[in-house]
Protein backbone atom coordinates (compact mmCIF):
# COMPACT_ATOMS: atom_id res chain seq x y z
CA UNK A 1 0.00 0.00 0.00
CA UNK A 2 1.47 3.39 -1.09
CA UNK A 3 1.99 5.61 1.76
CA UNK A 4 0.18 9.15 2.01
CA UNK A 5 2.18 11.73 2.64
CA UNK A 6 0.41 15.04 3.81
CA UNK A 7 2.40 17.59 1.85
CA UNK A 8 0.83 18.68 -1.30
CA UNK A 9 -2.89 18.93 -2.39
CA UNK A 10 -5.06 15.87 -2.40
CA UNK A 11 -8.20 16.20 -4.16
CA UNK A 12 -11.80 16.28 -2.59
CA UNK A 13 -14.38 15.23 -4.75
CA UNK A 14 -18.27 15.45 -3.91
CA UNK A 15 -20.63 13.25 -6.02
CA UNK A 16 -24.25 12.31 -6.03
CA UNK A 17 -25.92 10.22 -3.40
CA UNK A 18 -28.74 7.47 -4.45
CA UNK A 19 -32.16 7.13 -3.63
CA UNK A 20 -31.33 4.71 -1.11
CA UNK A 21 -28.84 6.82 0.91
CA UNK A 22 -25.78 5.08 -0.41
CA UNK A 23 -22.95 6.80 -2.21
CA UNK A 24 -22.83 7.93 -6.02
CA UNK A 25 -19.40 8.56 -6.39
CA UNK A 26 -19.23 8.01 -10.13
CA UNK A 27 -21.80 11.00 -10.48
CA UNK A 28 -18.88 13.41 -9.52
CA UNK A 29 -20.34 16.65 -9.25
CA UNK A 30 -17.48 18.46 -8.00
CA UNK A 31 -13.89 18.59 -7.10
CA UNK A 32 -11.51 20.66 -6.23
CA UNK A 33 -7.79 20.58 -4.37
CA UNK A 34 -7.43 21.03 -0.40
CA UNK A 35 -3.54 22.55 0.12
CA UNK A 36 -1.42 20.78 2.62
CA UNK A 37 -2.99 20.88 6.25
CA UNK A 38 -6.15 22.72 5.58
CA UNK A 39 -8.12 19.56 6.42
CA UNK A 40 -9.27 18.46 9.72
CA UNK A 41 -12.10 15.99 11.13
CA UNK A 42 -13.63 16.03 14.23
CA UNK A 43 -14.98 13.06 15.73
CA UNK A 44 -16.63 12.56 19.37
CA UNK A 45 -18.75 10.33 21.50
CA UNK A 46 -21.91 11.32 22.81
CA UNK A 47 -21.66 11.74 26.21
CA UNK A 48 -25.45 11.51 28.03
CA UNK A 49 -26.42 12.41 32.07
CA UNK A 50 -29.05 10.45 33.61
CA UNK A 51 -30.04 10.92 37.45
CA UNK A 52 -30.45 8.52 39.49
CA UNK A 53 -32.77 7.98 42.32
CA UNK A 54 -31.72 8.58 45.76
CA UNK A 55 -28.52 9.80 44.63
CA UNK A 56 -27.50 13.78 44.16
CA UNK A 57 -26.32 14.65 41.02
CA UNK A 58 -26.08 12.47 37.81
CA UNK A 59 -24.11 9.91 35.89
CA UNK A 60 -22.19 9.89 33.04
CA UNK A 61 -22.45 7.55 30.69
CA UNK A 62 -21.70 6.72 26.67
CA UNK A 63 -24.29 6.39 24.51
CA UNK A 64 -22.72 6.70 20.78
CA UNK A 65 -21.11 9.09 18.58
CA UNK A 66 -21.84 12.88 17.29
CA UNK A 67 -22.07 13.05 13.98
CA UNK A 68 -17.83 14.13 12.20
CA UNK A 69 -17.41 17.23 11.57
CA UNK A 70 -15.02 17.84 8.31
CA UNK A 71 -13.50 21.50 8.16
CA UNK A 72 -11.60 22.82 4.84
CA UNK A 73 -9.77 25.86 4.52
CA UNK A 74 -9.34 27.41 0.96
CA UNK A 75 -7.28 30.39 -0.27
CA UNK A 76 -8.45 30.87 -4.00
CA UNK A 77 -6.25 33.27 -6.46
CA UNK A 78 -6.51 33.76 -9.98
CA UNK A 79 -5.53 30.95 -12.27
CA UNK A 80 -3.00 32.13 -15.03
CA UNK A 81 -1.40 30.53 -18.21
CA UNK A 82 2.50 31.18 -19.14
CA UNK A 83 1.58 34.76 -20.70
CA UNK A 84 0.69 36.13 -17.36
CA UNK A 85 -3.61 35.71 -18.43
CA UNK A 86 -6.05 34.90 -16.19
CA UNK A 87 -7.67 31.79 -17.27
CA UNK A 88 -10.00 31.26 -14.33
CA UNK A 89 -10.66 33.74 -11.48
CA UNK A 90 -10.28 33.21 -7.81
CA UNK A 91 -14.54 34.69 -8.18
CA UNK A 92 -15.45 32.10 -11.17
CA UNK A 93 -13.79 29.41 -8.75
CA UNK A 94 -15.43 30.17 -5.59
CA UNK A 95 -18.54 30.30 -7.79
CA UNK A 96 -18.50 26.49 -8.15
CA UNK A 97 -17.91 25.96 -4.47
CA UNK A 98 -21.37 28.77 -4.23
CA UNK A 99 -23.28 25.96 -6.06
CA UNK A 100 -22.29 23.33 -4.32
CA UNK A 101 -23.48 24.84 -1.14
CA UNK A 102 -26.86 26.45 -2.34
CA UNK A 103 -27.40 26.85 -6.31
CA UNK A 104 -29.44 30.56 -6.28
CA UNK A 105 -29.34 30.05 -10.29
CA UNK A 106 -33.13 30.59 -12.09
CA UNK A 107 -33.26 26.97 -13.30
CA UNK A 108 -36.68 28.03 -15.25
CA UNK A 109 -35.36 31.21 -16.50
CA UNK A 110 -38.03 33.42 -15.69
CA UNK A 111 -36.17 35.94 -13.72
CA UNK A 112 -38.33 34.80 -10.57
CA UNK A 113 -36.72 34.26 -6.88
CA UNK A 114 -35.62 30.30 -6.54
CA UNK A 115 -36.26 30.31 -3.07
CA UNK A 116 -39.14 27.79 -3.07
CA UNK A 117 -36.90 25.93 -5.89
CA UNK A 118 -35.70 22.78 -5.11
CA UNK A 119 -32.60 24.21 -5.23
CA UNK A 120 -33.01 26.07 -1.79
CA UNK A 121 -32.99 22.59 -0.58
CA UNK A 122 -29.18 21.86 1.56
CA UNK A 123 -27.80 19.04 -0.73
CA UNK A 124 -26.42 15.64 0.77
CA UNK A 125 -23.00 14.61 -1.44
CA UNK A 126 -20.93 11.68 -1.09
CA UNK A 127 -17.32 12.40 -0.34
CA UNK A 128 -13.72 10.98 -1.54
CA UNK A 129 -10.80 12.14 -0.32
CA UNK A 130 -7.56 9.85 1.17
CA UNK A 131 -8.78 11.57 4.79
CA UNK A 132 -12.26 10.80 4.49
CA UNK A 133 -11.85 7.36 3.48
CA UNK A 134 -9.65 6.58 6.15
CA UNK A 135 -12.52 8.26 8.62
CA UNK A 136 -15.16 5.95 7.14
CA UNK A 137 -17.10 8.67 5.93
CA UNK A 138 -19.23 8.14 2.92
CA UNK A 139 -22.42 10.85 2.66
CA UNK A 140 -22.06 14.05 3.83
CA UNK A 141 -24.58 17.33 4.27
CA UNK A 142 -22.71 20.96 3.14
CA UNK A 143 -23.39 22.37 6.54
CA UNK A 144 -21.27 25.73 6.17
CA UNK A 145 -19.33 28.44 3.91
CA UNK A 146 -17.52 31.42 4.88
CA UNK A 147 -15.58 33.41 2.43
CA UNK A 148 -13.21 37.05 2.50
CA UNK A 149 -11.58 39.25 0.55
CA UNK A 150 -8.17 40.63 0.65
CA UNK A 151 -7.50 44.03 0.76
CA UNK A 152 -5.57 45.10 -2.74
CA UNK A 153 -6.25 41.58 -3.67
CA UNK A 154 -8.06 39.08 -5.67
CA UNK A 155 -8.05 36.34 -3.44
CA UNK A 156 -10.14 34.87 -1.39
CA UNK A 157 -10.06 33.13 1.69
CA UNK A 158 -12.94 30.57 1.98
CA UNK A 159 -13.73 27.98 4.90
CA UNK A 160 -15.96 24.90 4.07
CA UNK A 161 -18.00 22.93 6.98
CA UNK A 162 -19.63 19.30 6.27
CA UNK A 163 -21.30 17.09 8.62
CA UNK A 164 -21.21 13.38 8.68
CA UNK A 165 -25.07 12.49 7.15
CA UNK A 166 -26.37 9.12 7.01
CA UNK A 167 -29.35 8.02 5.18
CA UNK A 168 -32.93 8.36 7.34
CA UNK A 169 -33.28 5.20 7.76
CA UNK A 170 -30.01 4.34 9.35
CA UNK A 171 -30.25 7.61 11.93
CA UNK A 172 -33.74 5.73 13.29
CA UNK A 173 -31.85 2.66 13.66
CA UNK A 174 -28.71 4.55 15.60
CA UNK A 175 -31.11 6.62 17.66
CA UNK A 176 -32.63 3.12 18.72
CA UNK A 177 -29.39 1.84 19.63
CA UNK A 178 -28.93 4.90 21.35
CA UNK A 179 -31.64 4.54 23.47
CA UNK A 180 -31.30 0.77 24.50
CA UNK A 181 -27.66 1.78 25.11
CA UNK A 182 -28.86 4.66 27.47
CA UNK A 183 -31.51 2.28 29.05
CA UNK A 184 -29.49 -0.22 29.80
CA UNK A 185 -26.33 2.05 31.44
CA UNK A 186 -29.02 4.21 33.86
CA UNK A 187 -30.50 0.43 34.71
CA UNK A 188 -26.53 -0.79 35.75
CA UNK A 189 -26.23 2.56 37.77
CA UNK A 190 -29.10 1.88 39.23
CA UNK A 191 -28.81 -1.69 40.36
CA UNK A 192 -25.13 -0.47 41.40
CA UNK A 193 -26.91 2.00 43.89
CA UNK A 194 -29.12 -0.62 45.42
CA UNK A 195 -26.22 -2.96 45.83
CA UNK A 196 -24.30 0.11 47.64
CA UNK A 197 -27.34 0.95 49.69
CA UNK A 198 -27.62 -2.92 50.85
CA UNK A 199 -24.37 -3.00 51.13
CA UNK A 200 -24.37 -0.36 54.03
CA UNK A 201 -27.18 -1.30 55.43
CA UNK A 202 -25.82 -4.65 56.33
CA UNK A 203 -22.82 -2.93 57.75
CA UNK A 204 -24.97 -1.01 59.55
CA UNK A 205 -26.70 -4.36 60.97
CA UNK A 206 -23.10 -5.99 61.86
CA UNK A 207 -21.53 -3.44 63.74
CA UNK A 208 -24.55 -2.25 65.49
CA UNK A 209 -25.84 1.19 66.96
CA UNK A 210 -22.88 3.69 68.56
CA UNK A 211 -23.22 3.80 72.18
CA UNK A 212 -24.78 7.41 72.99
CA UNK A 213 -21.97 8.66 74.89
CA UNK A 214 -19.34 7.49 72.53
CA UNK A 215 -21.87 9.46 70.09
CA UNK A 216 -22.13 12.68 72.88
CA UNK A 217 -18.23 12.73 72.65
CA UNK A 218 -17.45 12.25 69.02
CA UNK A 219 -19.69 15.22 68.52
CA UNK A 220 -18.36 17.46 71.53
CA UNK A 221 -14.89 17.57 70.14
CA UNK A 222 -16.12 17.70 66.24
CA UNK A 223 -17.39 20.92 67.17
CA UNK A 224 -14.26 21.94 69.16
CA UNK A 225 -12.25 21.47 66.49
CA UNK A 226 -14.60 23.15 63.94
CA UNK A 227 -15.22 19.92 62.19
CA UNK A 228 -14.40 16.78 61.93
CA UNK A 229 -10.57 15.28 62.07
Amino acid sequence: MPEIRNEQFQVVTLGSVKSDGTPDIADVRFRFPVPHRQMAIRQSVKVDEADIPGRSGKIKQAVGYEDTEISISLQLVDEEDRSGQVTRSAMEQYQTLQSAFRDRSDPVGDGESTASASYAVPTVFSIQSPLTDACGIKTVLFKGLDVSDQPGSTDLEVSLTFVEFEPVARQVERRGREAVQKQQATQAAQQAVQQDNQANTDHDGAVGEEDPLAAAYRAGKSDAMGGRP
